[in-house]
């Protein structure tokens, strides 16, 4: 049998709750210590005074009591661990040593936002990873003072891309929510709460989430996730449309009707309680790198607990496994000795997919199976997460006719560098030799953004439309073969091993350290769906 997660048939969107407050949550009744008070931004202890769960009050909690409160939440996610993340701070050391660390600026602007944004209003120069180190702004990666304090001008515009959101300097935060009680936060941590509709647009999480890269001046769109959602069905800048949904709709669990703070001394808050409140466990598609957290997490320092992270990375596979693509394959039928067969792939996402960053890739492994035994065999990999009869993992071509084992159906952005070669150097990045990432329904060839999102090296593949594949396979088969029965499974990786292989040639303890915690994980693709058929016969 083949190494795949079965995931479970449903698991309800509460999994992202946190039952237990999460250090470094002050205790209730603490005093007020904020060591930056001079700064434009706070720490996330700070806010969780009244924004994270407590034993005395109901607020931020679902009606079956879990806690539900936005510091509980995201301290377990990637954003909140944008800076520790291992994979990030090896992939930044292997970027610096070849173009040196003024590349530092780009990554650290999502990665340590508060720390660069706070270097600027300072006046100072953007801040290098040697001096963000030791600050608490940096640890506590996209926190909540960086988010709620963006400012609507220029959102969803060029001048706010690749992390350069206009942080206001009025001490504003922002919420979607009307008339909100001024005093506590005031009192507290010298904030207004104002309200701000802006916080629902999409436009404001593609301030990080759209990234331009330069190469000698030659820019390359190496994150288009804004761009893919603006070009398809489920945009809500199209005007009225049944299927349009924002980043946080998709991103951020409804858990109902609550009150969105509670006292610092742990009760109640007299405040209205607010409808169809937001959870801040932002449910991506990165669980492997949510496990590797969790094994590794007094050695990187994540102050959220193991639960926590386990909770997260089971939403994370949840998301993968209902909410992400389906399979369908079509009628067996034989024809010249062989079986012929289509696998329809549908992408259910409001951006292509695999979306994001460009190591990310999923992959059709199929089996026909005759008399008990597997007769062909496409996409099989290893206990490494190693694909099987692939010369060279970084440059699999665009397969529109599966006919042979090596006949690999990979969806993915291959990149080339300078020289012509494929490239995981994402500033090196030139131009696109493949990208046949599942484009979302809704996207049109002349609609917004496509100069950057078109897709690349489909060699006329007709049947590569928005919204998903056709793929159609001709596997050889004995004149006695008994009845057939096809299984595909469609596979992901965020990190997939040949980008972790660029990796180990790099002199650099943080390049040291990921690869240990990596060579030491389980590296078993995610499933995101099933499909079989039994020939008809």
């Amino acid at each position: 049998m083949p190494f795949v997660r079965i995931l479970p048939l449903s698991i309800p969107c509460a999994v992202i709750a946190v039952t237990t407050a999460l250090a470094p949550v002050p205790r209730e009744g603490a005093a007020m210590s904020d060591p930056h008070r001079d700064s434009a931004f706070a720490t996330s202890d700070k806010c969780a005074l009244c924004h994270s769960g407590s034993s005395g009050a109901n607020a931020m909690r679902t009606k079956t009591g879990d806690d539900v409160s936005p510091v509980g939440t995201w301290q377990a996610t990637m954003m909140a661990n944008s800076f520790r993340d291992p994979y990030f701070r090896a992939q930044l050391q292997k970027e610096t040593a070849s173009q040196g660390e003024a590349v530092q600026e780009l990554c650290l602007r999502c990665h340590a936002p508060m720390a660069h944004h706070q270097a600027l209003k300072d006046g100072k120069d953007a801040p290098r990873l040697g001096e963000v180190k030791i600050s608490p702004l940096a640890e506590d990666g996209v926190s909540c003072t960086v988010c709620h304090q963006i400012v609507p001008e220029g959102l969803g515009t060029e001048a706010t891309f690749s992390g350069r959101p206009k942080i206001g300097n009025e001490r504003k935060i922002f919420g979607p929510y009307e008339d909100p009680a001024t005093g506590p936060m005031l009192n507290a941590v010298r904030y207004t709460p104002t309200q701000g509709m802006h916080m629902r647009e999409s436009g404001l999480c593609a301030t990080c989430h759209t990234l331009i890269t330069e190469h000698q001046g030659k820019p390359f769109p190496e994150q288009t996730p804004y761009f893919e959602w603006r070009n398809s069905e489920f945009s809500t800048e199209r005007g009225p449309n049944e299927s349009a949904r924002s980043c946080q709709e998709c991103h951020m669990a409804r858990v109902g009707r609550t009150r969105i703070a509670r006292n610092p001394m742990g009760g109640e808050f007299l405040i209205p309680p607010r409808d169809d409140v937001a959870a801040h466990g932002f449910v991506g598609g990165n669980a492997f790198m949510l496990d590797l957290l969790r094994k590794n997490r007094r050695d990187l320092e994540v102050t959220a607990d193991e639960a926590a992270l386990e909770r997260m990375a089971k939403a994370t596979r949840r998301q993968l496994g209902e909410d992400t693509a389906s399979l369908h394959v079509g009628e067996l039928h034989r024809e010249d000795g062989k079986l012929a067969f289509t696998v329809r792939v549908e992408n259910r996402t409001g951006h292509k997919f695999p979306t994001g960053y460009p190591a990310r890739r999923a992959w059709l492994h199929v089996q026909v199976r005759s008399g008990g035994k597997i007769v062909f065999e496409s996409g099989a990999f290893d206990e490494n997460g190693r694909l099987l009869r692939v010369a060279d993992e970084g440059a699999i071509p665009h397969r529109n006719l599966v006919e042979k084992p090596e006949d690999v159906v990979v969806y993915e952005m291959v990149a080339l560098g300078p020289d012509g070669k494929p490239t995981t150097y994402l500033t090196k990045m030139t131009q696109k030799q493949k990208d046949n990432r599942l484009l979302p329904r809704g996207y049109r060839a002349d609609g917004p953004h496509a100069a950057e999102t078109a897709p690349s090296g489909l060699d006329g593949d007709a049947d590569f439309v928005a919204g998903g594949d056709t793929v159609s396979f001709r596997v050889p088969l004995a004149e006695d073969a008994k009845p057939c029965q096809v299984l595909v499974w469609m596979l992901y990786q965020s990190v997939p091993p040949h980008w972790v292989d660029a990796l180990r040639t790099v002199d650099h303890e943080d390049c040291r350290n990921f690869v240990q915690m990596y060579d030491k994980a389980e590296k078993l693709p995610e499933t995101i769906d099933i499909a079989q058929r039994m020939e008809a016969r």
